[in-house]
């Protein structure tokens, strides 16, 4: 029976049908069905009124250090009411280090499903201090759905007090990583690594839960089992090898057998769709995932995760925190892959070779053609659905966030029409270009 979950007298489905109890095998995906946003049941769009005070109100400026705080969430025509003690803390990368408006981490002291999303303890507030519009994540993830990459995160929209303070517009979602409502893995054997410089030997040498792959060389960081080192790193490392190993061959028989090419297929594509450059980090996926339920299972690609880097992007004027910057939806033709992806040719050409290795496939490349083909028009229409349904119910707060931080010269309504018509340029660009892979 597909899991359900009621919150708030609304039924959420997911994409996954899960075992009916514990982690008694791996979960199975769920045909995605390409049904009006508003009666999915996935998404809620109500802007709820969510206060955090910090013990002693004091201010949360780290990224490692949790601080004691009570949440309280007004309720609403959407969202139950709700109180709980918990910790928070710094999160994020360049949103963190160089912008006003902070990101955070929220650590219930106890499980809940909050805001109407599926019971957990970890929550992220996402600042989307570049993105005017605060959709490109909801675009990631909606891209994940539609092309069937497991585990497409939720989101809910919060207008945040924090220790009294107006902090405006927050998008909040699940944190990546190991549970029975965020990626399912077996307890004993199963494997969640980030490819992401950010977390691997080069920035952070002193982790113990890192390594360098032995075949292509990726950055990669265990984030389960938790708090992994020793023989489990070593125990994941070798596990992630036989995979290198066998794409490194170009055995399409082998390939599949150890890889969902499907999900694969479909990442690269919502990679491709948003012009995410973050894959153009040489041995890095930036905010990049890959998981294994268990040793006899195949490796998954995904989740799709923070999806702000990508939309042409004027990546000149990131550093400008005054508020005369941040410019996306200029050029829809630039590609990530370039037009023969396997020879890397195109703008960039420094995503993983791994990557490049499978589009010297021709069964892979047959493979993302026929996803495309199948399910290109009726993603663009799933996704400009998305962004209206959105835009018309966070458009005031929206408003708000822009007036309280300065985050840009440009308005909403002008941001939000230029993502719906990049969007419609760039499918209609891609189609000649991806059944054009040779």
């Amino acid at each position: 029976m597909l899991a359900m979950i009621l919150v708030a007298g609304c039924v959420k489905d997911q994409d996954f049908e899960l075992p009916q109890t514990g982690h008694e095998g791996p979960p199975v995906k769920v045909p995605f069905s390409f049904m009006d946003p508003a009666q999915d049941g996935f998404y809620n769009f109500d802007v709820t009124e969510v206060s955090i005070k910090t013990e002693r109100s004091r201010r949360v400026n780290s990224k490692k250090t949790y601080i004691p705080c009570t949440v309280t969430v007004t309720a609403n025509e959407s969202v139950k009411g709700f109180e709980a003690a918990g910790q928070i803390r710094g999160r994020g990368n360049s949103t963190w280090e160089w912008y006003a408006k902070k990101p955070y981490r929220l650590k219930l002291d106890e499980s809940a499903p909050f805001l109407g999303m599926p019971k957990n303890r970890d929550w992220v507030f996402m600042a989307d201090y570049r993105d005017v519009t605060h959709m490109m994540n909801l675009v990631g993830f909606g891209l994940a759905r539609c092309l069937e990459v497991p585990y497409a995160n939720h989101i809910r929209y919060v207008h945040l007090q924090l220790n009294g303070d107006d902090m405006g517009l927050y998008a909040v979602t699940e944190q990546v990583e190991e549970g029975g409502h965020r990626v399912v893995l077996d307890p004993d054997e199963g494997i969640l690594l980030a490819l992401d410089v950010n977390d691997g030997p080069d920035d952070e040498p002193d982790a113990t839960d890192n390594f360098w792959s032995d075949v292509y060389g990726t950055a990669c960081a265990v984030k389960f089992p938790d708090d992994a080192a020793g023989s489990d790193v070593d125990r994941v490392r070798e596990e992630f090898a036989v995979l290198e190993e066998a794409i490194e061959s170009m055995d399409w028989e082998e390939i599949s057998s150890l890889l969902d090419v499907e999900s694969m297929a479909g990442y690269l594509l919502a990679q491709e769709i948003m012009g995410n450059v973050e894959m153009n980090n040489g041995s890095s996926i930036r905010s990049g995932y890959i998981n294994r339920y268990c040793d006899t299972t195949r490796w998954v690609m995904g989740p799709i995760w923070d999806c702000d880097g990508g939309f042409s992007y004027d990546w000149s004027d990131m550093y400008d925190s005054r508020g005369w910057g941040h410019t996306y939806f200029g050029n829809y033709s630039y590609l990530v892959f370039g037009s023969d992806p396997y020879k890397r040719i195109g703008k960039y050409g420094s995503y993983p070779h791994w990557i490049s290795d499978l589009f010297g496939v021709p069964e892979f490349v047959d493979l993302v053609k026929d996803i495309w083909n199948d399910r290109n028009e009726k993603t663009l229409q799933y996704l400009l659905d998305l962004i209206d349904m959105a835009g018309a119910s966070i458009s005031g707060a929206a408003r708000q966030d822009l007036a309280l931080w300065g985050i840009s010269n440009y308005s909403f309504r002008t941001q939000v029409s230029g993502l719906k018509n990049w969007l419609t340029n760039r499918f209609d660009y891609l189609d000649t270009v991806i059944n054009a892979y040779p």
